[in-house]
């Protein structure tokens, strides 16, 4: 047999039975006969003894054990990220604004005025569940949806209700524009409470990426 062809094999045993050996922690024959070979370039007539040299398989089994705990791992990490919420905000009322957030007459107008007709949809800001749904002074109907994230969104002076309790998605319909309450006219009071402190919607819209 060429000298070539037996430096190639006894390399390749060398290789494969150091991995082998690191990997599983086996203790291996041979190898110190194959490294010699190699580095001394034997002659062709020199036998190579390589009494346990690992096979394809145990070499596939080998490495499938330390790619197991990382593949676990991805795995955990992408159900992990499946389970966290998409949070999505919409408009809860395609009208313009007609009062925003700030004092006015002495007192806190804890929220914003979007003008609508009289009877068209008003929508889930976002994901939630409806905590109350009914009346309150100074809004005749009024909403509170609790989101994921514990702010709650407050809807007012509506017509009608859709929904009064459950959880609804953002953009879905959840009642309906009135004039019910203090009001001149018909439209939508939108406020954002955190922590039972109600904040600019405007501002805290803009931040997640929605303008009104």
């Amino acid at each position: 047999m060429p000298a070539t062809t037996l430096r190639r094999r006894a390399a390749g045993t060398f290789i494969l039975t150091v991995a082998t050996a690191a990997v599983c922690g086996a203790v291996v024959t041979g190898s110190a006969q194959a490294a010699r070979l190699v580095a001394d370039d034997a002659p062709a007539t020199t036998t190579v003894v390589a009494t346990s040299v690992p096979s394809q398989q145990d070499v596939a089994l080998a490495m499938s054990a330390l790619d197991g705990p990382r593949r676990q791992s991805a795995e955990r990490t992408s159900r992990s990220e499946e389970r966290t919420p998409i949070h999505r905000w919409v408009r809860p009322n395609y009208g313009p604004l007609s009062s925003p957030f700030g004092y006015r007459w002495g007192r806190l107008h804890a929220g914003i005025d979007i003008a609508g007709p009289y009877g068209s949809p008003i929508l889930a800001a976002t994901d939630g569940c409806i905590s109350y749904a009914g009346p309150e002074e100074g809004y005749g109907e009024v909403m509170r949806i609790t989101d994921w994230d514990g702010s709650v969104s407050l809807y007012g002076h509506m017509s009608s209700f859709v929904h009064t309790s459950g959880c609804v998605k953002a953009g879905e319909e959840i009642a309906r524009v009135g004039a019910e309450g203090d009001a001149t006219g018909a439209h939508l009071h939108f406020g954002i409470y955190l922590n039972g402190t109600p904040v600019d919607p405007i501002a805290y819209l803009s931040k997640r990426g929605l303008y009104i």
